[in-house]
């Protein structure tokens, strides 16, 4: 079932923080995206660029094996990731390997070990604290044992020009758009909306491309071809 999961805690080493609205969604089928918006920025640079960081895959660039009982791996190669696109320096390249935890509280531990030196050098470790939440309800709510999840389309565009995908999971969407080549942070696009009362609202909309995502009120099927002011996006999942 497709799930929404807002992070609560971040930890690098011994220093314990949370300084964005992270959000991560993912699909029914296992596609994914993960978008962490600065909620008070704090720099002239976190000002221009309100993000800690973004990422997003299909289930190919993900590989999830059960440890035991509550606890699974999981190993992430991004299709996308910011820091890469950005040839930001001393950013780990290659595959993330994270074990996830279910608590008793229904929260879920992440930990994992990244390698920004490359993996010759020593590694920093890191722990994420996740908070599931009900993504069929306009608000960011526990999710309940009797949950109906409701929707989880997925939209992905693969071009000359463009990469991206669009996740709606629930009320819930979030997408990203990278223009190829670019490189810069004019070449990129995030948006995260919910829909309330029938009607979409924005939380965020971040690019000079950012009017390109598709509509989250789209009536499809996988399979289609949506045109969204120029850019042509493939459904590559749609449960309605």
């Amino acid at each position: 079932m497709p799930a929404l999961l807002k992070r609560a805690l971040f930890q690098v080493n011994d220093t314990p923080n949370e300084r964005t609205s992270a959000l991560s969604s993912v699909s029914n089928d296992g596609h994914y995206i993960s978008i962490r918006a600065f909620v008070k920025p704090r720099s002239q640079a976190e000002e221009q660029f309100p993000f800690e960081w973004a990422f997003a895959g299909t289930n190919k660039d993900i590989n999830v094996t059960k440890v035991k009982d509550g606890v699974v791996k999981q190993d992430f190669n991004f299709g996308f990731d910011v820091n890469v696109y950005l040839n930001i320096p001393n950013t780990h390249r290659g595959t993330v390997q994270t074990v996830w935890t279910n608590w008793d509280s229904g929260c879920i531990a992440e930990h994992g070990t990244v390698y920004p030196g490359g993996s010759d050098q020593p590694g920093v470790k890191f722990f994420e604290l996740w908070q599931p939440v009900d993504p069929s309800k306009e608000d960011l709510v526990m999710v309940s044992s009797n949950t109906d999840t409701g929707k989880s389309i997925v939209f992905k565009t693969d071009s000359s020009s463009f990469q991206g995908l669009f996740i709606i999971t629930g009320e819930w969407s979030q997408g990203y758009l990278a223009k190829s080549g670019e490189s810069t942070l004019k070449g990129l696009n995030f948006i995260r909306t919910v829909e309330k009362s029938q009607k979409v609202e924005t939380l965020f909309q971040y690019g000079v491309d950012s009017e390109k995502f598709p509509s989250p009120t789209s009536s499809v099927t996988k399979g289609d071809i949506v045109d969204s002011n120029g850019i042509k996006w493939e459904v590559i999942e749609a449960y309605q």
